[in-house]
């Protein structure tokens, strides 16, 4: 495995572009039921689907005008990635993006909820967008609190959007503005 290579630095949590040699890692979080369950997602993925989707992602993530950011969530106590950020559907004329996170281990430590603040980071001083917006399950309280600690506020529900493991459910809508966000590594380099 090679080394990390971060690109924005916390206090317990660094931030690192995907890397085609844990795209394993990235398909065993998505296939964990807990993961799953929170990102929506009914695929099954091959290692091979896994590593064509890193290199897609890490492709509509370069130039001047990225179409998304997504990131690698590195544990600084000991440099082991727990997960993936991922700004979504980066629009530059509104100046807003969506925000997704996985984590693949080390839940309830507060590691998600810093991978959301330097995400946040990232969105607002970095590429200069403005508001940024995630969806949640309102089932879904531990993610619904560290959405808040990082930054998010609720802004509405929408019912009977989704389908979870067969039944229809409501998503909760969330958004972090950058006129409400203190952040937390970028502003000080500024």
């Amino acid at each position: 495995m090679d080394a990390p290579d971060y690109v924005l630095t916390g206090e317990r949590v660094a931030l690192g572009p995907l890397r085609k040699d844990l795209a394993d890692s990235y398909r065993r979080w998505v296939h964990d039921l807990d993961v799953r369950t929170g990102i929506l997602t009914v695929g099954i993925y091959s290692l091979e689907a896994e590593e064509a989707w890193v290199e897609e992602t890490n492709a509509k993530c370069g130039g001047p005008a990225p179409e998304m950011a997504a990131f690698t969530v590195y544990d600084l106590s000991d440099g082991a990635p727990v997960g993936t950020t991922s700004l979504m559907r980066i629009d530059w004329r509104l100046s807003r993006a969506e925000f997704g996170i996985a984590l693949g281990g080390r839940r309830g430590a507060g590691l998600g909820t810093e991978a959301t603040r330097l995400t946040l980071d990232w969105a607002f001083n970095m590429l200069g967008l403005h508001n940024v917006m995630l969806t949640v399950l309102p089932t879904n309280a531990a993610a619904m609190r560290a959405y808040e600690k990082a930054g998010f506020k609720r802004i509405g529900t929408r019912r009977d959007a989704l389908s979870v493991m067969g039944r229809r459910g409501d998503e909760l809508l969330m958004d972090a503005v950058a006129d409400e966000f203190e952040s937390p590594v970028l502003a000080a380099r500024r």
